[in-house]
């Protein structure tokens, strides 16, 4: 009798994360991870995996920037950042969720490691190095996009991709306006 049970357990054990995970849909403030049930393509698995970490690295590093920033023109781009980038990732979460696509949970090596540089940092110093990653990030960023909306497999992501192009764009030229931080860095040092 004890077999049969325990049997019964073990495999209620063994399901039940997979079912909570099914069920979960999403956690607040961000897209989760979803069943893999639906599997993309792979480049639409990578250019959903590249583009949910854009677009949440942006989110931290507008809030850094709204928390560090010591001029004007930063804090105005970074409440800009935060609003447009938490509004795409909005956006991505119906599609995300319809089409049962996988998200990451966290911020990959890369962008964690961007992040960090950031936190480290006060002042002139860190008002450059975010103009810098905010450059380095949009270029790359716009790239990825238009590659997706012209070449990806998914209606709907090439859509979204599709649309978010002008705000990638407006932010890259932003970035390139803000004031250099270099006078303050010597004094700093």
């Amino acid at each position: 009798m004890r077999k049969p049970l325990l049997a019964g357990a073990m495999a209620l054990a063994l399901l039940a994360p997979s079912y909570a995970l099914a069920a979960s849909g999403t956690k607040s403030g961000s897209t989760a991870n979803m069943t893999r049930s639906n599997r993309a393509d792979a480049t639409t698995q990578n250019f959903l995996d590249k583009a949910w970490n854009i677009n949440n690295f942006e989110i931290q590093a507008g809030r850094e920037a709204q928390n560090k920033a010591n001029t004007q023109e930063f804090l105005d781009y970074a409440r800009r950042i935060v609003r447009d980038h938490t509004n795409m990732d909005n956006e991505l979460k119906p599609i995300v969720q319809q089409d049962r696509l996988n998200v990451p949970n966290a911020l990959d090596k890369e962008h964690q490691n961007l992040l960090q540089q950031l936190s480290s940092m006060t002042g002139a110093r860190f008002e450059e190095r975010f103009r810098t990653q905010q450059i380095d990030g949009h270029e790359k960023a716009v790239k990825l996009f238009e590659s997706y909306a012209k070449n990806g497999q998914n209606p709907e992501l090439k859509r979204w991709a599709h649309s978010a192009i002008p705000t990638l764009e407006n932010h890259l030229r932003d970035a390139k306006a803000l004031p250099r931080g270099a006078q303050g860095t010597h004094a700093e040092r």
